[in-house]
């Protein structure tokens, strides 16, 4: 969870960037920076699901992977974002709302799992 938290920070970064800054050059440069932590970040958050796939229950493996998924493609919006595609801004919004119920319904998953301990 924490990792896939972390991951959600840097993707409310990307909107802060549209927010604070008023030069074009300036936001590319924040979500290029943005975009390079979330590539460091993405190992760590794969390592966490495979140890959740490898010994979780079924529910939270499957949300696991469900959320693996959204932060790639994100991330993949995200480069479009920074190369400045047509509709890249768009796009990444939607897969950031996607990334987020993704996280929600991991954590739900999570939180059933530990509750019948």
């Amino acid at each position: 969870m924490e990792q896939a938290h972390v991951f959600g920070e840097l993707y409310w970064r990307v909107g802060d960037a549209y927010a604070q800054r008023t030069k074009q050059d300036d936001r590319l440069a924040r979500v290029e920076e943005t975009r390079i932590q979330l590539r460091n970040g993405f190992d760590p958050l794969m390592r966490c699901v495979r140890v959740i796939v490898l010994d979780g229950p079924e529910t939270v493996a499957q949300a696991a992977r469900g959320l693996q998924e959204a932060a790639a493609q994100a991330n993949s919006a995200l480069w479009r974002v920074a190369q400045e595609k047509p509709q890249a801004r768009e796009h990444f919004d939607a897969m950031q709302e996607q990334f987020k119920d993704r996280l929600d319904d991991f954590i739900a998953a999570a939180h059933a799992a530990v509750s019948t301990l």
